[in-house]
């Protein structure tokens, strides 16, 4: 439901915003046209903003564009007070732009409940993923290091791009202890190839092919990428948003898992656990 949401939801906010644009150009109350394309815009941006800024992180309600968002429909809904029935169409699909970006963050930035995940204290749970070149990779072989774990997304998600680059920034603090630095995804070699060549640092971007590892530990989530992924090669599943920080015995330190993905830790919070 979530991933054909998304893709729609964008879909139908592009469209609007071309209507309105439209309609301003013709001889008719501005009002209308103008609360629709404030109302279908803001959210708009944020999604624009979200692919080219690439931020790690976002405010869990960016109020800016609720308010500017309710301010198009409230608009739009002037101009059918003052000027009729006959521009209601406007009113709905500003009403329609405003209930989408409610849905979205209160619903779809929402992540599954992680029940069954290790907790701080416990040791990791054994298990295999894949190296790019599809080689099994043990967690066994963290034994005498400590490691920090990043289950990402995919390449396709742009907060996890920019979770990776902000820890890859800060790789001399894990060097400092040398520790170990995995990022894992259930996306295909081809992909996983990909970023793993965009960050030129020693750490290693592993495959959970199937989403297997992340079922295991309770950290997965169905239907994750948006509708029309699956052209690109990438899987619907995946991982929440998940950093561990085990130490040099496989127990558990520090574990984050993303209530709302687009809430991701600053390294700042995690790293201070390899000590």
């Amino acid at each position: 439901m979530k991933r054909w949401f998304i893709s729609i939801y964008l879909a139908v906010l592009a469209a609007l915003c071309v209507v309105s644009l439209y309609a301003l150009s013709l001889p008719i109350p501005w009002l209308a046209a103008a609360g629709l394309l404030l109302a279908a815009a803001a959210p708009l941006t944020f999604f624009i903003w979200l692919g080219a800024a690439r931020p790690p992180r976002t405010d869990a309600h960016p109020l800016l564009v609720s308010v500017f968002s309710g301010l198009g429909a409230v608009i739009a809904m002037m101009a059918v007070y003052l000027h009729g029935d006959s521009w209601q169409g406007f009113l709905g699909g500003s009403i329609v732009a405003l209930a989408g970006w409610m849905a979205y963050l209160r619903w779809y930035s929402v992540e599954p409940a992680a029940s069954d995940a290790p907790v701080p204290g416990e040791v990791l749970p054994d298990f295999t993923l894949e190296d790019a070149d599809g080689r099994p990779v043990s967690a066994k072989e963290l034994d005498g290091r400590a490691a920090v774990l990043v289950f990402y997304r995919g390449n396709w998600c742009p907060l996890c791009s920019a979770q990776i680059h902000e820890l890859a920034a800060a790789w001399r603090q894990v060097a400092r202890h040398n520790a170990n630095l995995w990022f894992i995804s259930s996306q295909p070699q081809k992909q996983t190839r990909q970023i793993a060549e965009r960050f030129s640092i020693p750490a290693s971007f592993l495959r959970d092919p199937g989403n297997r590892v992340a079922q295991s530990l309770g950290i997965e989530a169905r239907g994750t990428a948006p509708a029309g992924m699956e052209a690109l090669g990438y899987p619907r599943d995946a991982a929440i948003p998940t950093v561990i920080v085990v130490d040099a015995q496989g127990h558990i330190r520090f574990i984050e898992i993303a209530k709302n993905y687009r809430l991701r830790p600053d390294p700042s919070t995690y790293l201070k656990y390899l000590n």
